[in-house]
């Protein structure tokens, strides 16, 4: 179950990472290299006049030195951030001399790029100081994150739904699920929701990995409780308007240029997943399958696909 478990672990770390900046976004790093690394690496603090010594974090067996950088909502400001690379670089340089054997620009960016120009000036540097550099970005530390012994993941992220968690779901569960979409949408639908497609096939046309498969093929058992909850609902029209606010965020997605996977994974935050609650992680689930089946999310397998 491991593979399963990194890729619903996967979920929610990249759910995270898109809400942390600044020091929070340091701590976190902090936390995964020290947890992966021990005690080859220590986090570093500012103390007093003397600050940090432009180092978030020294690994000393590669004397590399680490400093983070989280903008606001993931969106770097070039000159601020080619100001920050040349002082922390340069600083780094002055305080840490012949110790410096390395030096890399932690960073967490929307969509995981970076501009042209921080690299260039990365690059630059390094030839000019003579300390080999680069940056690690979001999914870097995503890969230090899949290092980690499978009991430390679960420690830190949970574990993925099993096929024995859907027997448990609740109305109280799958409520609180629901009602985070109902705060993402404001629309009346009323469109027919269309015939279910053959799980299989849908999968294999929206070129979905094995673990989507896996996850699917586990909340298709679910999918029954949540009808009936939804049945059970005083407003007849909550399903239709369930299923508008999936189809206007699955739009959002593809637009964004997201891949299939990428897509899923982001259904399932959308349906308050990716908590690492396991019970609110299954209805999450659930929910996203029912909408998954009744082909109001991802593309409908055209007439005489095969897989």
């Amino acid at each position: 179950m491991d593979e399963f478990d990194w890729e619903w672990q996967r979920l929610r770390a990249e759910s995270d990472f898109k809400d942390l900046e600044g020091d929070a976004f340091e701590t976190r790093f902090q936390s995964v290299a020290k947890s992966l690394w021990r005690e080859d690496f220590t986090p570093t603090i500012p103390m007093g006049r003397r600050g940090d010594l432009k180092c978030d974090g020294f690994r000393a067996s590669t004397g590399t030195v680490y400093q983070c950088y989280g903008p606001r909502y993931g969106q770097a400001n070039v000159d601020d951030a080619l100001t920050k690379i040349d002082v922390d670089f340069r600083g780094a340089k002055a305080h840490w001399g012949a110790q410096l054997r390395g030096w890399k620009f932690v960073v967490n960016l929307y969509r995981d790029k970076l501009p042209s120009e921080l690299v260039r000036k990365i690059e630059q540097l390094a030839d000019e100081l003579k300390v080999p550099a680069g940056p690690v970005t979001r999914s870097d530390i995503l890969d230090l994150i899949k290092k980690l012994p499978a009991e430390q993941r679960v420690r830190l992220y949970g574990r993925a739904p099993r096929s024995t968690d859907m027997a448990r779901i609740t109305y109280a569960n799958l409520g609180r699920a629901l009602t985070l979409i109902r705060q993402a949408i404001a629309s009346d639908p009323n469109e027919p929701v269309p015939l279910s497609a053959d799980l299989a096939t849908k999968v294999a046309f929206n070129a979905l990995s094995n673990a989507t498969r896996h996850f699917l093929s586990i909340g298709q058992s679910g999918v029954a409780k949540v009808e009936d909850y939804l049945r059970d609902q005083p407003d007849p029209e909550e399903a239709e308007r369930m299923a508008q606010g999936f189809k206007a965020r699955y739009a959002d997605c593809v637009t964004s240029g997201l891949e299939p996977d990428h897509t899923f994974r982001e259904m399932v935050i959308f349906a308050g997943g990716g908590t690492g609650e396991v019970e609110r992680d299954t209805a999450a689930l659930a929910i996203v399958t029912r909408f998954f089946v009744t082909c109001q999310i991802f593309e409908i397998p055209m007439l005489g696909f095969k897989p």
